[in-house]
């Protein structure tokens, strides 16, 4: 994970930033998702009397469909300031990390197998499957690579549902239904 540190006060003690650094790499731990982070130390705009520091932290996922991660915190410690912000991105990697696992729970219990039906004994099973527009030397291909002794298709050329199968001495034979 890669970790940049931008200092627009022009004080910050390299303490400091051996810390912000040590602690967002830390976020891996969490999520390994996490691509880079850049943490922005710099001046409150206000007119008081004793200056007080902002710290802005924007995380990047390696997916992108992720949203970026950012948090601002501002205070008169700076070291407090960091850690407030720190807590927050924490928060927010782990809030990620739950959703799109709950995300995935869900999308893995949508495509769960139908529940097996009864059948008596001496009637075969019944199998149902999509059926893909396919060229011969596709199904082929198909044949080849799913180990099964045949392929169903749907014929592109056609149109009509054929079965590719290979023979005994190595030729492949395609059947092509007449309805009569």
């Amino acid at each position: 994970m890669k970790v940049v540190v931008h200092d627009r006060t022009e004080g910050l003690s390299p303490q400091l930033r051996e810390y912000a650094e040590r602690k967002l790499a830390r976020l891996n731990r969490h999520f390994d998702r996490v691509l880079e982070a850049e943490v922005e130390f710099d001046h409150e705009r206000k007119r008081s009397a004793d200056p007080a520091h902002v710290v802005r932290i924007l995380v990047r996922m390696s997916s992108r469909k992720s949203p970026l991660l950012k948090a601002e915190e501002g205070g008169p410690d700076v070291q407090a300031t960091l850690d407030l912000a720190l807590d927050k991105i924490d928060r927010q990697v782990i809030k990620l990390k739950e959703k799109l696992k709950s995300k995935s729970r869900t999308e893995a219990a949508r495509i769960a197998p139908a529940p097996a039906v009864t059948r008596h004994e001496d009637e075969p099973e019944r199998m149902r499957m999509p059926l893909r527009a396919e060229s011969i030397s596709q199904a082929s291909r198909a044949l080849d690579s799913n180990g099964h002794l045949f392929h169903v298709f749907l014929n592109e050329s056609s149109g009509d549902v054929n079965v590719i199968y290979r023979r005994g001495d190595g030729t492949l034979v395609v059947i092509e239904p007449l309805v009569t």
